[in-house]
């Protein structure tokens, strides 16, 4: 990058400002914003449902808890260990 400090091109000098460097919000309009926030809470609450499910689960190869209280989305997880670990040997 060829800097030039004779005046004649002073565009170059300016620092470009990275989205996330700026104080001007980089969504455009409120509805981007809403949608962010709706994928984030959806997000937040699948990941505490994950959290759930691999707790109970863990729960359940300790023996602390019965096949028949399991979350069907930590059934889906088990069954998925299971299949691993099958294909392993």
């Amino acid at each position: 990058m060829l800097l030039e400090f004779g005046g004649e091109n002073t565009a170059s000098l300016h620092p470009v400002a990275s989205p996330l460097q700026s104080d001007v919000t980089h969504f455009g309009r409120k509805e981007d914003r809403m949608a962010y926030d709706k994928r984030y809470v959806a997000q937040k609450r699948q990941r505490r449902r994950r959290k759930t499910a691999k707790a109970k689960m863990k729960l359940y190869e300790q023996g602390k808890l019965p096949h028949d209280k399991l979350p069907a989305l930590a059934k889906k997880f088990l069954a998925r260990k299971q299949r691993a670990l099958s294909k392993a040997e």
